[in-house]
């Protein structure tokens, strides 16, 4: 806000020590630097006050957005409605609001039925017993070890 360089503090320092004098300048120096505090201190209360109301005021702009929303959903979801909201209409919308189940048609299709009959059905088969495996008619083929070349003594 202030540009005030080295140079600039320094002259004012020199000025406030010839005018005011070296034994009432440490006092005066303290009532200024508490006075600043102040300043600053309103300056940031009203900084944070500021933001408060325009935090609010989105907030407030938003819940007309929701409720502006939520009147265009439920005309399109009531076609028989005579009336629509006007735009000039504001509802509040508050957290604790829900929603009537039995206001909102289901718009899902009807579950298809289960392929299999019952559960007892289906535990029954899962509890029969397991089919054994066929017996072997006959013993598996031998192997032939006389195509197989025998190994040379010097190779590994």
């Amino acid at each position: 806000m202030f540009d005030i360089g080295a140079s600039e503090l320094l002259v004012i320092g020199v000025v406030a020590l010839v005018v005011i004098g070296p034994k009432e300048l440490p006092g005066v120096l303290r009532t200024v630097g508490k006075t600043v505090g102040k300043v600053r201190q309103m300056a940031g209360e009203f900084q944070s006050q500021f933001s408060e109301a325009m935090r609010e005021a989105e907030m407030d702009e938003a819940r007309k957005k929701v409720a502006d929303i939520g009147d265009s959903v439920k005309s399109a979801l009531d076609p028989d409605a005579s009336s629509t909201p006007s735009a000039n209409t504001t509802t509040t919308v508050t957290p604790e609001a829900e929603i009537n189940a039995a206001s909102v048609p289901d718009l899902a299709p009807p579950l298809p039925e289960p392929a299999h009959a019952s559960h007892e059905a289906i535990m029954a088969e899962l509890n029969a017993p397991a089919p054994q495996p066929a017996e072997p008619s006959a013993a598996p083929p031998a192997l032939n070890t006389e195509s197989v070349p025998p190994k040379a003594a010097g190779h590994a």
